[in-house]
C-alpha cells in the first residue's frame, strides 16, 4: 500500500503511455509577414532536408486549408507528415524478417542483385544507424535539420495523438499558458515574456516553446478621400466595386463539371497589381466617362494587423505552447515555472494571474489561462 501511495497520481496528474505511432506530425509556423511565395519555400526546404535524414521513409509538407471554418490554418502554420522506417526490417504484421547472416565475414548476405536474403534462422536487419536508438534521436534529428531562419520551432507530436490533444485542449500541445485581454498587441507582448520564461524551466524542451504570433500581417489600406472623388463626379460605391473587382476579384459565374463546381472570377491580370505603384494606376470610371487613377482619389499604405483572431468567453486569446521533456504530466513544469514565473518583476507576473480554464475536461488539468488585471502604475508597458 506504501509503495502504491507514493506512486498514486494527484487529482491534477494524469499519466498515459506514449504509443509509437510510426510518424511525426511536424508543425512550425512562420513569421505572420510571410507571404505565400516564401512559405512555399520554407515547406520545400524542410521537406528536402527531412527526406536526407536515413531514418525517414517519406515526409510531405503543407500549407494552406480547406475552404472550410474548421479548419482555421494560417499560411504561416506549416503540417508536416513524417513516416520513419521501424528499427528493424518487419513484415506487414510488423514482425522482423530474419535474414541470412555471415559469421565469417561479419556482414549479410545478399543475392546477385545486392538484395538481403531471408533465412528463419539467420538475424534481424536493422535500417537505423548506430547512434540512433529510439524514436526521439529521430525527431531531434528532424529538429535540427528543419531549423530554418524565420520559422518556429515545433512540440513533438504524432498524427492521431496530437488529435486527440488538440480536442482536448485546443492547441496543438500537450499544455500551454493561455493569455486572455481586451487588446491583442498586449497579449502578443505578454505571451513573448511568458515564452522566454518558460525557456528556463527545467522540465520544459526550449525548443518546444512558441508564443502566438497574432500582430504583424501586412495589410494594404485603401482610405478613399471622398471630397477629391466628388470633385471628379465619383461615388464611392463605384470606387469600392473596381477595388473589389480588380484586385479582389468578383465571382461573376460558376462552372458545372459533372458533380464539380468552380467558381470563375475576374480580376486585373497579375503583372497590373502586384506592385505598390501599380495599384496607384488603376483606372475608376467617372460620371463623364473620363478615367481617374485611383491614387488621385485615395491614399494607400500598409498596416500591420492580425493574421489570426482567437476568442473565449467574449475575450482574445493567446497561446504559449510547450512540451515536458519526459511526460505530459503538467507538474512537471507547472510548479517550477511558477517558482520561476513569481518572484519576476516583469509585465507578465506583476499584471496577470493564472486561473483555471473551468471546463470539467481533462485539459483542465494541463491547462492555465491568464485572466488581465489593471496594469499598475509602474508598469512599463501600454496601460488599457
Amino acid at each position: 500500500m506504501g509503495a502504491l501511495r507514493d506512486h498514486h497520481l494527484a487529482p491534477s496528474q494524469e499519466f498515459m503511455p506514449p504509443l509509437d505511432e510510426g510518424s511525426f506530425l511536424f508543425m512550425p509556423s512562420l513569421m505572420p509577414h510571410a507571404s505565400i511565395g516564401e512559405a512555399l519555400d520554407v515547406v520545400r526546404k524542410q521537406d528536402m532536408a527531412i527526406q536526407a535524414i536515413p531514418e525517414v521513409e517519406m515526409a510531405v509538407g503543407k500549407i494552406g486549408r480547406v475552404d472550410s471554418p474548421l479548419d482555421p490554418a494560417p499560411i504561416s502554420m506549416i503540417e508536416t507528415i513524417i513516416n520513419y522506417k521501424t528499427e528493424y526490417k518487419s513484415d506487414a504484421q510488423g514482425y522482423p524478417i530474419l535474414y541470412r547472416y555471415d559469421e565469417k565475414g561479419d556482414r549479410f548476405a545478399r543475392d546477385e542483385q545486392g538484395a538481403l536474403i531471408e533465412d528463419p534462422s539467420g538475424r534481424p536487419f536493422r535500417q537505423w544507424r548506430e547512434h540512433i536508438d529510439s524514436a526521439q534521436d529521430i525527431w531531434d534529428e528532424i529538429a535540427e535539420v528543419a531549423e530554418i531562419p524565420g520559422t518556429t520551432g515545433a512540440p513533438k507530436l504524432q498524427p492521431i495523438a496530437a488529435r486527440i490533444v488538440m480536442l482536448q485542449t485546443g492547441v496543438r500541445a500537450p499544455m500551454a499558458v493561455r493569455i486572455r485581454g481586451d487588446r491583442l498587441e498586449e497579449i502578443e507582448a505578454v505571451g513573448l515574456e511568458v515564452e522566454r520564461i518558460l525557456k528556463e524551466v527545467p522540465g520544459v524542451k526550449p525548443s518546444s516553446v512558441v508564443a502566438d504570433r497574432i500582430v504583424g500581417k501586412p495589410y494594404l489600406e485603401i482610405e478613399i478621400d471622398r471630397e477629391a472623388a466628388a470633385r471628379y463626379g465619383v461615388s464611392i460605391r463605384g470606387v469600392q466595386d473596381v477595388i473589389e473587382t480588380a484586385i479582389g476579384g468578383q465571382r461573376v459565374t460558376t462552372t458545372v463539371e459533372g458533380r464539380e463546381r468552380y467558381p470563375v472570377r475576374v480580376r486585373y491580370q497579375r503583372e497590373l497589381r502586384d506592385r505598390f505603384e501599380s495599384l496607384g494606376r488603376i483606372l475608376i470610371a467617372a460620371a463623364d466617362g473620363s478615367q481617374i487613377p485611383m491614387k488621385q482619389i485615395s491614399t494607400m499604405r500598409y498596416g500591420r494587423g492580425p493574421q489570426a483572431i482567437k476568442s473565449e468567453d467574449t475575450s482574445y486569446v493567446g497561446n504559449v505552447i510547450s512540451i515536458s521533456r519526459t511526460t505530459t504530466r503538467k507538474s512537471t513544469w507547472s510548479k517550477p515555472a511558477a517558482r520561476i514565473w513569481t518572484p519576476r518583476s516583469s509585465p507578465a507576473s506583476s499584471c496577470f494571474r493564472r486561473v483555471p480554464s473551468g471546463r470539467p475536461s481533462l485539459a483542465a488539468t494541463r491547462i492555465k489561462s491568464a485572466a488581465p488585471r489593471r496594469w499598475p502604475s509602474s508598469c512599463p508597458w501600454p496601460c488599457s
